[in-house]
């Protein structure tokens, strides 16, 4: 370019009185000055493109491994299953860049305050951590490989023990409504324990389910789950624990059966756990929760029918071999405004030494007072099936609940008041309905006792995030 401005420059001196000649060398000096601008603009777009390339490839980048706060999305992976799982809470979450990692983390507290009121006993009044828990759960090495892992604070008297482990299971997608579940879990059986405990409206599960649920065990289960159906079946190293003094009855009882070894001493032969679910109307994700909020649209209706049972080798200390079996039947109902659920069980336990025939009722209805008020009552009645010399079979509980939601299930505070009608026995050997979770304490046992009622009041702060 400046070489032809050099051969221009004698022609312009030259041709000065030649008015066309040094017209065609204007416009031919203006068309160079314009090419020229043009090139070094050009120069400045690439300049530029390039930087922006570099900062939306660290952005990409820095997105791909940052620790992001957000709520899980609507569906891990394909499988659309583990609605009664699943937390809708905000929480800490990780994603590999290639999707092929993803790890969810929620925490949970539940303080509480209870005063309990006995007639020949007194007042018992405490303050209680209830539960601490770190709740995990994502996809490693694709998303058909789920897993699954919950870490509680241990519960009751301290002790050296390490934190308990809760859940610890794996899953393997094997089609989008089909998933093969193995390790340490709740076996699928009342519609409660199913239910995440941070979304009840008491502030814990019922007196009834404490004492006829599936306790968490090891095993394989298959998960089946539809628009409009869901199953869950699996094989337990068991799904109770066994008691070898129960008045009465023959040689069993609920409980905690978490972390016991393949060898355990509870010696059963096999337990098995089935359940099938029918939502009749509303989304699944509207039924992992009673609380009928007001910005609910339509309505969402569950039926579940479940069974279980399992039966033990005879070896001391429990030569009876005792085999137990039981059903139960739930019925969810809810809409903007109120809730409705009911659910009945019925066991049985069999031995050498005897039979037991338990059973159970329960109905729960909740209202909203207003957006961020929840009013709702509980009633339970159900037998042991102890000798009634011994122990209370019987149990009949009111329950009422006032709660306030902060931040919907994620930060809550309830008040619960109960009332039992009749006299309570201890459920750690299967006589009776009382545990302290419940805020339910054992009162004397016949035939010293004369027992006219026990009454409880708590309040329970929760935060999950």
């Amino acid at each position: 370019m400046v070489k032809l401005l050099t051969i221009l420059a004698p022609f312009s001196l030259g041709s000065g009185n030649d008015a066309a000649v040094q017209a065609e060398i204007d416009a031919l000096r203006s068309d160079l000055s314009a090419l020229q601008r043009s090139q070094s603009q050009g120069a400045l777009d690439a300049e530029r493109a390039d930087e922006i390339r570099a900062i939306v490839k660290d952005a990409l980048a820095d997105a791909g491994t940052r620790t992001m706060l957000q709520g899980p999305g609507p569906q891990d992976g394909p499988f659309v299953g583990d609605n009664f799982y699943r937390l809708d809470a905000r929480g800490t979450e990780l994603t590999s860049a290639d999707g092929n990692f993803r790890y969810h983390l929620n925490v949970q507290m539940q303080l509480r305050f209870i005063w309990n009121h006995r007639e020949e006993l007194g007042d018992t009044q405490g303050f209680e951590n209830r539960r601490t828990r770190f709740i995990m759960d994502g996809h490693a090495f694709g998303k058909e490989w789920r897993y699954g892992l919950q870490i509680s604070r241990p519960s009751g008297v301290p002790s050296p023990r390490v934190p308990d482990i809760e859940d610890a299971w794996v899953g393997r997608v094997l089609s989008p409504e089909l998933q093969l579940k193995m390790g340490q879990f709740r076996p699928a059986f009342t519609h409660e324990e199913l239910m995440v405990n941070a979304t009840t409206i008491f502030m814990e599960r019922s007196a009834l389910n404490n004492y006829f649920r599936a306790a968490r065990s090891r095993g394989i289960a298959l998960e089946w789950e539809t628009e409009h159906f869901m199953w869950r079946s699996g094989w337990f190293d068991g799904i109770t624990v066994r008691s070898p003094s129960t008045p009465g009855g023959a040689d069993w009882n609920t409980g905690n059966t978490v972390n016991l070894p393949w060898d355990n001493s509870l010696a059963i032969d096999w337990a098995f756990s089935s359940r099938f679910d029918w939502k009749l109307a509303g989304s699944w994700k509207e039924l992992r929760e009673y609380t009928p909020w007001l910005d609910m649209e339509g309505q969402a209706t569950n039926l579940g029918v479940a069974v279980d049972a399992e039966q033990a080798s005879p070896s001391a200390p429990f030569p009876a071999d005792p085999w137990m079996i039981e059903v139960t039947a739930d019925l969810m109902h809810k809409q903007a405004g109120w809730s409705l659920y009911t659910w009945g069980v019925f066991r049985r336990v069999q031995s050498d030494d005897g039979q037991s025939n338990q059973w159970g009722a329960l109905v729960q209805a909740s209202t909203m007072l207003a957006e961020k008020w929840e009013a709702a009552l509980r009633y339970s009645i159900g037998d042991s099936g102890a000798d009634a010399d011994a122990a209370y079979p019987m149990l009949s509980l009111l329950e009422l609940n006032l709660s306030h939601y902060f931040h919907r299930h994620s930060m809550k505070v309830q008040l619960d008041v109960g009332y039992s009608f009749e006299g309570l026995s201890a459920n750690s050997r299967g006589n009776g309905f009382a545990t302290a979770a419940n805020n339910l304490l054992p009162d004397v046992q016949p035939p010293a006792g004369d027992v006219s009622g026990q009454m409880y009041v708590g309040i329970q702060y929760q935060v999950l995030f």
